[in-house]
């Protein structure tokens, strides 16, 4: 049965999702999982939680999905997985407000954007973690630089969220790293007000949505779990 803590290697499988009933099969600490609870969360999907340890992987997880990555989705007999795959399943197939604009130049955007994230602003921040002194310093650099075009993109379009009135497609997918920053991006890799007023303005509107509220933690858990892995952190016994 759907449980809170995670199946681990040897473990015995859950039974299969009942007819009618979307299942998640997530890490509750993994960014590109979250991304899609908050895409669950915002268009109100009713939907059941399998958490999986991703460093001790379930046999059976293979036989669903053969990356064995979180998030996977299965849904009457369909497997789907990958982040953005999943969350664009979501918005396409269930009601609700449509987080991923139908006009073909305004997706164009939101997936350039996208891109960039991918190629210099994530990929720069895991750079600030793993290195020190100069080398960390320039990653920070080359991170603010990539942070820049999203900047910019939040001046030009004049409303609060990348997704315009309300969060979209992308202001779901970055939100979860956005958390984890916490953990340490501060001090001398702090982004300052000066630098990225949207930004920050867009971070502090985003934290106080209900839905981001109910699917993140704190920053305090966030540097538990990264100083001493555990997928099954805070639950009791």
């Amino acid at each position: 049965m759907p449980t809170q803590k995670a199946y681990k290697t040897g473990s015995s499988p859950p039974e299969p999702p009942a007819p009618g009933v979307l299942r998640l099969i997530s890490m509750r600490f993994c960014p590109f999982a979250h991304r899609t609870r908050l895409v669950l969360a915002a268009k109100g999907i009713e939907y059941e939680t399998v958490n999986v340890c991703t460093k001790s992987k379930p046999e059976w997880f293979f036989s669903i999905n053969p990356l064995a990555k979180v998030p996977t989705l299965q849904h009457d007999g369909k497997v789907v997985y990958e982040s953005l795959v999943c969350n664009e399943y979501l918005d396409r197939v269930f009601p609700g407000r449509k987080l991923l604009p139908e006009e073909p130049l305004e997706k164009a955007r939101i997936g350039m954007l996208q891109a960039v994230w991918d190629a210099k602003i994530i990929s720069n921040y895991m750079k600030t973690k793993r290195t020190e002194g100069e080398e960390r310093q320039d990653a920070f650099k080359a991170f603010k630089e990539g942070l820049s075009f999203l900047e910019k993109a939040l001046a030009s379009g004049g409303k609060p969220f990348f997704g315009g009135d309300e969060p979209g497609f992308l202001d779901y997918s970055v939100c979860p790293f956005f958390e984890r920053f916490e953990t340490t991006l501060h001090g001398d890799l702090a982004l300052t007000q000066a630098e990225f007023p949207k930004i920050l303005g867009w971070k502090a509107a985003m934290f106080d949505r209900p839905e981001v509220k109910a699917c993140g933690f704190d920053t305090a858990t966030y540097a538990a779990v990264l100083a001493n892995y555990d997928p099954d952190f805070g639950l009791s016994a």
